[in-house]
């Protein structure tokens, strides 16, 4: 029974030393060659809703479905398009997909990578019937004066952001911390700020002055992302903004409450230093927390 033990020991040790060592290990090599990449269609339209569906299906040496491999899809053109993971990895039949849209016309060059290696081959994304103004990145605009004084909707002016949505000032108070006129205000065609998707209301530049509710006693510092900071005694607002510190004070309406967020409390006035608070956004897009454009 010993001899006979030992016989089959040997005999499964063969056996095992035999197989390749990617299954004995349970390691996968990409087969490439075998492997495809795809899109349900070449030309979307550039609406930011419009999109395609990208594919990347990964097959093993064995040319079977290789599952657990990490994809990422990156497009030539930045963050000009939007890219969003259905299943960044690949599942059961060796398939990750994504979808792609964006709000400006032109072609996409798409690159996959699989487990940090390069798909061999690259996939084309043509946008068309977008914006077709060319609007840089900061552009104030607005739509024609209806010339009726019952309506405000031609009265708003909003913020080109490089995500390429507007963000709309809610009022002069705001806009003012940004700018000191309305000079660069662009007029544009109704039709055309129609394709351009709105992002939110835009917040107070970070340091530029003190706020408060209606309703709240307490007096804020706005701060980068509209994140309020209340200062805690007169002595820190003084020290700030002067003997007239008061008159750097604006009330804000409840209507606007959700556009902020409330940060910890600054309990002395060197605590913080008004002018690193104001450089962390000295544009819109950057408070908007885009970059810098």
């Amino acid at each position: 029974m010993k001899s006979l033990f030992s016989l089959c020991m040997a005999t499964v040790l063969l056996c095992a030393t035999a197989l390749p060592v990617s299954a004995q290990s349970g390691a996968q090599t990409i087969n490439f060659a075998a492997s495809t990449f795809s899109t349900s269609k070449s030309v979307v339209r550039a609406d930011g809703i419009d999109n395609a569906v990208v594919s990347v299906t990964i097959k093993n040496d064995f040319f079977g479905p290789l599952e657990g491999a990490t994809v990422e899809l990156r497009s030539s053109r930045g963050d000009q398009d939007e890219i969003i993971a259905q299943n960044n990895v690949t599942n059961s039949f060796g398939r990750a997909s994504f979808l792609l849209r964006s709000l400006r016309n032109g072609t996409s060059t798409l690159t996959a990578i699989v487990n940090g290696q390069t798909f061999p081959k690259t996939v084309d994304v043509f946008f068309d019937q977008g914006l077709a103004l060319q609007l840089p990145v900061g552009a104030l605009i607005k739509i024609p004066d209806d010339n009726d004084v019952n309506t405000l909707n031609d009265t708003a002016v909003y913020y080109y952001a490089s995500n390429g949505k507007r963000y709309v000032f809610p009022n002069e108070k705001t806009y003012f911390t940004w700018y000191a006129d309305f000079s660069q205000v662009r007029i544009i065609p109704i039709d055309q700020m129609a394709l351009i998707p709105i992002g939110g209301n835009i917040t107070y530049r970070p340091a530029s002055r003190l706020v408060k509710f209606q309703t709240d006693p307490k007096t804020y510092l706005p701060t980068k992302g509209g994140v309020l900071r209340w200062a805690k005694t007169e002595e820190i607002v003084r020290t700030w903004f002067g003997p007239q510190w008061n008159t750097f004070i604006d009330d804000i309406s409840e209507a606007f409450y959700v556009n902020y967020t409330f940060g910890s409390p600054i309990e002395g006035p060197y605590d913080v230093s008004l002018q690193i608070i104001a450089d962390t956004a000295r544009t819109v897009n950057e408070n908007l927390g885009l970059g810098r454009p």
